[in-house]
């Protein structure tokens, strides 16, 4: 299932950093701003060292901590609304550093593992994270946008990497959160200056107050293409017709932005007991939900392991953690049911919960708030977007504060113990609306599906196998369980286990779908790479997707008008991989 989204500059973030999950058809690349992103990438990745050198690693964490301590001596600018301190990376990608264990004890160090316990969290890297506004009247103003900025103990040879990890519609924003290569340009960093004179020189500076001052920049203005030496006649043509590109991507996208922030602080902005404003505000407490919305059996898991509500200021600049201990493991498993290999339910909301998210979705799309609704994503036609309503806030500390502890337990080697940004939203079937929904995968790395209800027949979830699992698991298209729904419980897995609606009998049925993604995990070989068993079996019946299976029409006749799909079909792929990005 791809993620639906208003970014006007979705094409054109892929042809600038080639990146983003694309198991079909690769988008059109434009020679020119390829060239530039790779060129750009390359430089910034020379001087990095595959095996950092303790000493070099206390220096660049010495460095930067003096950077952040004079930068709040001087008084951080109106613009930075919070900046916290840095703090390790529990997990990494494998290998990183030297990494030898996963993480497991037992040392192996599987290549395949995706995500590894951080061998040596002295060697960093180190996350700082920054909530910045761009200028005013640029679209990204209205609302604070989260940055993480994660400096490596190459810094300061080496600029950080810095991912956005708020919502926010941004033509230069991949779908892993990064931003560009071209952020990197000497032409889109701020001037050095000199420390004697003051005054601005012809160098470009990668230190903390340069890079926070780009982030500004990037929420502000366009990002400057730069020249490609040797280009002349047409592919100079070419390159300005690029430019003006990248200039109206940003401007549509910085439009979108604003209007998202304006619904939403429309919505929140009313005083309580307003009926165009929220029923029940503590559902958009940036603090995090109540206690009495979770069912009793989590609540003490959480309490047990030390997971809880959670402040503002530590939401956003959190507080480090520890690998998840086995007994802490054992403590969430012991709420946790194992439907089938891959997928688990443990309870999660209360029935009043659900009543009142019912009642607040229901609420939001009713005429009295009568603003504007954007579709789940690009399967579901009915349902909301939650974080569009004004609930991101809260469901970052949902997601630091109880998803994480069930991820990281389920599924570490997946990026579990290490989620930094989601998707929420919520899906509705009835008769006449949306009955099911065709087999697919999420642009997910962990989902989590909880049931709102309301009295409904029918509508189980049915799972096949996982594309790119071990040739030991079911294979990605045969039938391995059905799932039936119940109120206030939630059903994890991966994203990349295959899954439909069955169609509902009677009545209705609303969930609360979280995709949560991991950076860690998406710089992984493990997720860049599917190895694809050649399939040996006829595909199940009930794993066919006419939205997915190239070869669907072998086995089943198209749905009528389905047929559209078996031009955009990718599975099973032409070679024995599958590309992710």
């Amino acid at each position: 299932m791809r993620r639906g989204t208003l970014r006007a500059g979705a094409r054109f973030v892929s042809t600038v950093s080639n990146r983003g999950p694309t198991p079909s058809r690769p988008r059109r690349v434009e020679a020119a701003l390829k060239r530039s992103a790779e060129r750009l990438r390359r430089r910034r990745k020379q001087n990095r060292s595959p095996n950092p050198v303790h000493a070099d690693a206390m220096n660049a964490l010495e460095t930067l901590r003096g950077e952040l301590a004079s930068l709040r001596q001087a008084g951080l600018p109106s613009w930075l609304e919070s900046l916290s301190d840095p703090t390790p990376a529990r997990y990494v990608a494998f290998p990183s550093g030297g990494a030898t264990q996963d993480g497991d004890g037992d040392g192996d160090g599987d290549p395949t593992a995706g995500v590894v316990a951080n061998p040596n969290q002295a060697t960093g890297p180190w996350h700082v994270h920054a909530w910045l506004r761009g200028a005013d009247g640029a679209g990204y103003h209205l609302s604070p946008t989260h940055f993480r900025i994660s400096f490596s103990s190459a810094y300061p040879r080496e600029p950080p990497d810095v991912h956005v990890l708020s919502v926010c519609h941004h033509a230069l924003i991949d779908d892993d959160k990064e931003v560009s290569a071209l952020f990197y340009d000497a032409a889109n960093l701020p001037a050095a200056k000199d420390p004697e004179t003051n005054t601005q020189t012809q160098s470009r500076t990668y230190d903390a107050r340069g890079v926070l001052a780009a982030c500004r920049r990037f929420l502000s203005q366009p990002l400057v293409l730069p020249d490609d030496a040797g280009e002349r006649g047409s592919e100079a043509k070419r390159r300005e017709d690029a430019r003006e590109r990248l200039r109206s991507a940003w401007e549509s996208a910085a439009r979108a932005n604003e209007a998202r922030d304006a619904t939403v602080a429309s919505f929140l902005g009313r005083p309580p007991g307003d009926p165009a404003g929220p029923l029940d505000h503590r559902w958009f407490d940036a603090n995090g939900w109540p206690r009495a919305f979770f069912a009793p059996e989590l609540l003490e898991v959480l309490d047990e392991i030390g997971f809880g509500r959670v402040t503002h200021e530590s939401a956003s600049s959190p507080a480090p953690r520890t690998i998840m201990s086995a007994e802490a493991r054992r403590s969430v498993l012991r709420i946790v049911r194992e439907e089938c290999p891959g997928v688990f339910s443990f309870p999660m909301l209360a029935e009043s919960a659900c009543d009142s998210l019912i009642r607040e979705i229901e609420h939001f799309q009713s005429p009295a708030v009568n603003l504007p609704v954007r579709r789940p994503n690009s399967m579901n036609n009915y349902g909301v977007v939650v974080n569009e309503l004004g609930m991101e806030r809260a469901v970052d500390a949902l997601q630091k504060n109880v998803l994480a502890a069930v991820a990281e337990a389920l599924f570490p080697k997946q990026g579990g113990g290490a989620l930094t940004s989601h998707h929420a939203f919520v899906v509705q079937y009835q008769e006449g609306k949306d009955l099911g929904l065709d087999m697919h995968t999420d642009d997910s790395d962990v989902t989590f599906n909880v049931c709102l209800g309301k009295a409904f027949d029918g509508a189980g979830l049915t799972f096949c196998g996982v594309l790119g699992a071990a040739e030991t698991a079911a294979p990605h298209r045969r039938k391995t369980a059905v799932y039936g729904h119940v109120r206030g419980r939630c059903v994890v897995h991966l994203g990349a286990h295959r899954h439909g609606a069955d169609d509902l009998r009677a009545g209705e049925r609303l969930n609360l779908i979280l995709w949560n993604h991991s950076i860690a995990y998406r710089s992984s070989d493990a997720y860049r790479w599917r190895d694809v068993p050649e399939e040996t079996e006829p595909p199940s019946p009930e794993c066919l997707s006419y939205t997915h299976d190239r070869d669907y029409r072998a086995y089943l006749p198209y749905p009528e008008g389905k047929e559209r799909f078996a031009e955009t079909a990718w599975y099973p792929p032409r070679g024995d991989r599958v590309k992710m990005r």
